[in-house]
């Protein structure tokens, strides 16, 4: 891997609202030396805040880590002619459009580690400045939280879909862990996932003094957030974000017990304390007022990021009149099954289907979870979800199903449902097999995430055990949901080949 740049912006934040504005003044290319960025307390937080907003990035997950070339690729979209679109729908991933794309997806993700570790190396040579232990390790369980989260996705973007079996061994992508012009050696697919949860686990030991918790101490709104920078948890990778994703690693291990034991404490402890609440599905279908629906359901995120101008990033793929990533009709009739020939709704219905979130048009459905007007509210606004309860709910039910303990199945499912507008529940009797069990996980992920990017992580862990989704209409396997590695890391001998 060549030596990657750090880049890091001032006057940040998208996460701290008492910045927001600041962070709207500045520029992507605002930039000033590290020696100055890290002479002050302040300077740490912006730099931290410029990872979170360089996330945010079209090369990362404003865009094509999730609702363009990641959900493109998977995703039951009407297909398209247009090379904007058909090289991902159908995987063509050596043209020149194409091998452009992930050598900036690739560089997005690897220029946001290199930033990580240039700050923890700074954090540890500046005690001086960072002298709360709170504070030091708030900093630090989110930088290696961001930097485990990060290597997980480039792992299940540009890698193998097993990596306990017959890919064990083989050579994945370089985990970086050093702020280094030395280019990082590939690891094995089992020594790059401990170090994976390594990161994982400490990030969880540094955080559990997270003010999410409720453990922090009883001086630290007076000392150390007067600014409000350590509120807003859920826009920060907070202490149950990283179990979370320490949930969906162990998932896409097969490790079932962990996953389900991770995902149960997440549920159990972020509902009760507040952290997320389920959304009010009728109220949602109340306003009739586009720019007072929270599309993205903001309150149950564990989860997000603020993506500046997202709308603008979406907009013409998405809103215009001219429109293309639409659902074809049979697909939405099939997944929300109460609607009519004219897509008008029927009965009481899924709010992330035609009741609400998925708008009809003569030659399509365009999903609606990423709208955003210039007067759409301040509170939903460029919300781009990162981890939410539900998918916790997916995991208790995915366990279950590997366990074969259907009603333990039915009961995750329902649950999410039920904050769905839906008022009928599945029954026990309607799932008798694994396959009952997989085709239904399928159909709540592409309801769910739509536009998120999850649904190419599902099919690419799930294929080999239950096979080809049904309504699936790209040919997504785990083969062609492998993005190539950049020719410029392979041709110089910075990686090998899978």
């Amino acid at each position: 891997m060549k030596k990657l740049y750090i880049l890091i912006a001032i006057a940040v934040t998208a996460i701290s609202s008492s910045s927001c504005e600041k962070w709207l003044e500045a520029t992507s290319s605002t930039q000033i030396s590290a020696e100055k960025l890290f002479s002050t307390r302040s300077g740490f937080h912006e730099a931290l805040s410029g990872v979170y907003i360089d996330m945010g990035s079209e090369n990362c997950y404003g865009k094509d880590y999730t609702w363009f070339v990641n959900d493109l690729a998977c995703y039951p979209y009407v297909i398209q002619s247009d090379a904007t679109y058909s090289i991902w729908q159908s995987h063509l991933y050596e043209g020149p459009s194409a091998t452009l794309t992930i050598k900036y997806m690739w560089k997005g993700g690897y220029n946001v580690i290199a930033n990580v570790n240039k700050i923890l190396q700074e954090l540890d040579e500046h005690r001086d400045i960072i002298t709360d232990d709170t504070e030091y390790n708030l900093m630090k369980g989110e930088l290696l939280a961001i930097r485990a989260y990060l290597h997980f996705d480039i792992m299940r973007m540009f890698g193998l879909d097993n990596w306990n079996g017959d890919n064990a061994d083989k050579l994945t992508v370089p985990y970086v862990t050093k702020y280094d012009k030395e280019p990082t050696k590939q690891k094995s697919y089992s020594e790059t996932a401990a170090m994976l949860l390594d990161d994982i686990n400490t990030s969880l030991e540094c955080l559990k003094e997270d003010p999410v918790t409720g453990n922090e101490p009883s001086t630290f709104e007076n000392e150390m957030n007067t600014d409000g920078f350590w509120s807003n948890r859920t826009k920060h990778l907070n202490y149950y974000a990283v179990e979370a994703l320490a949930a969906r690693v162990y998932l896409w291990e097969k490790d079932y017990s962990k996953a389900k034991k991770m995902a149960r404490n997440v549920i159990d402890s972020t509902l009760i304390n507040g952290t997320v609440s389920w959304v009010d599905a009728q109220a949602q279908v109340n306003k009739t007022n586009n720019d007072y629906r929270d599309w993205t359901f903001s309150q149950e995120q564990i989860f997000s990021l603020e993506v500046t101008g997202l709308y603008s990033i979406v907009s013409d793929n998405l809103f215009t009149s001219t429109s293309t990533i639409k659902v074809a009709s049979n697909i939405v009739s099939d997944l929300f099954p109460v609607i009519d020939s004219t897509g008008a709704v029927s009965g009481a219905e899924d709010i992330r289907g035609p009741a609400m979130a998925l708008k009809y048009t003569s030659n399509g459905y365009i999903p609606y979870k990423l709208y955003g007007s210039s007067s759409y509210a301040i509170a939903y606004r460029n919300r781009m979800p990162m981890i939410r309860i539900s998918e916790m709910y997916y995991i208790l039910a995915e366990a279950a199903c590997h366990d074969k303990d259907y009603p333990a199945f039915v009961d995750a499912i329902n649950e999410v449902r039920s904050h769905r507008g839906i008022t009928d529940k599945y029954t026990v009797s309607r799932f008798t097999n694994i396959k009952d069990c997989q085709r239904e996980l399928t159909n709540e992920y592409e309801r769910e995430f739509i536009n998120e990017g999850q649904l190419f992580y599902f099919i690419k862990r799930t294929y080999g055990d239950y096979g080809m989704p049904e309504n699936i209409t790209v040919n997504a396997t785990p083969d062609n949901l492998i993005y190539p590695y950049p020719e410029s890391e392979t041709t110089y001998g910075h990686i090998q080949e899978k």
